[in-house]
């Protein structure tokens, strides 16, 4: 069985097909599907949906370093009061995502100080370290500042940097934070990613989609959807020089270590 660990079900490509989307990734073996959130209206969604598929599909709920939602009002320090509410919720089984993005905001987001960003990944780490939730971080162009904030937890957090682009220098150091790099469809075509990934220990891999974006090779420019973490895993087995369901066990004992364990 292999999990889809960070996927946008909750976003407007899927409102017309997602009883589909969802039957195609069980087929697929992709029977579990962690919804990830960008804003407080979409954590909202990712619980609804959590509520529909139980068993299949988990929420994460949080807050995006750029403003996703166009909509979204309030101080920082409201919206992590709201989210602190969404929290309770038993669906909820991660914070995220949530970091630091300092490249140009992409069209229809609006973009944070970097003061803003800050504050809100730093409430969102001390939430998770409360409520004994893991992170799942967000992390461009960013990644240095991304460790410095993420040094004073360590021993504290556990979770993943998803789709890791960072170097080969940084393995260690995210390694010793106790996080999880998150591998995505990017992995297929992103040679430089690949270098990278073969020095990255299997036993510390998770799998991503990040759907509806990064679609893997063959399906690049199509949608994404949940079922192509197959297509992902299969990958990685041929870079790795692994058989497929090696891949797929220590893969599986390494999503339920990150999103279902206990704090360390």
């Amino acid at each position: 069985m292999l999990v889809d660990t960070h996927a946008h079900l909750n976003f407007s490509d899927f409102e017309n097909d997602l009883d589909e989307v969802i039957k195609r990734s069980v087929e697929n073996d992709v029977k579990n599907i962690i919804c990830v959130s960008s804003s407080l209206k979409d954590s909202i969604k990712t619980i609804e949906i959590a509520k529909k598929y139980p068993g299949i599909v988990y929420a994460a709920v949080g807050i995006h370093p750029h403003q996703t939602d166009s909509q979204e009002k309030g101080s920082p320090k409201e919206q992590i009061k709201q989210l602190r509410e969404l929290i309770k919720n038993n669906k909820v089984i991660a914070i995220g995502e949530c970091g630091l993005d300092f490249s140009p905001t992409p069209p229809m987001e609006k973009d944070r100080s970097e003061k803003d960003q800050i504050f809100l990944f730093k409430k969102q780490i001390e939430l998770a370290i409360e409520k004994h939730l893991p992170l799942v971080v967000h992390s461009r162009k960013a990644l240095p500042k991304v460790l410095e904030i993420l040094d004073p937890f360590k021993g504290k957090i556990r979770g993943v940097l998803h789709c890791y682009s960072g170097s080969k220098k940084d393995i260690k150091k995210i390694e010793e934070l106790g996080l999880y790099f998150g591998l995505d469809g990017n992995l297929t075509y992103d040679v430089g990613l690949q270098n990278v990934a073969k020095l990255i220990p299997l036993e510390k891999i998770l799998l991503e989609t990040d759907s509806p974006f990064l679609t893997p090779q063959p399906y690049r420019g199509l949608r994404n959807e949940p079922k192509n973490v197959k297509i992902i895993a299969e990958f990685l087995a041929q870079l790795k020089g692994l058989p497929l369901n090696q891949i797929v066990e220590t893969i599986t004992k390494n999503t339920h270590a990150a999103f279902f364990g206990k704090t360390r």
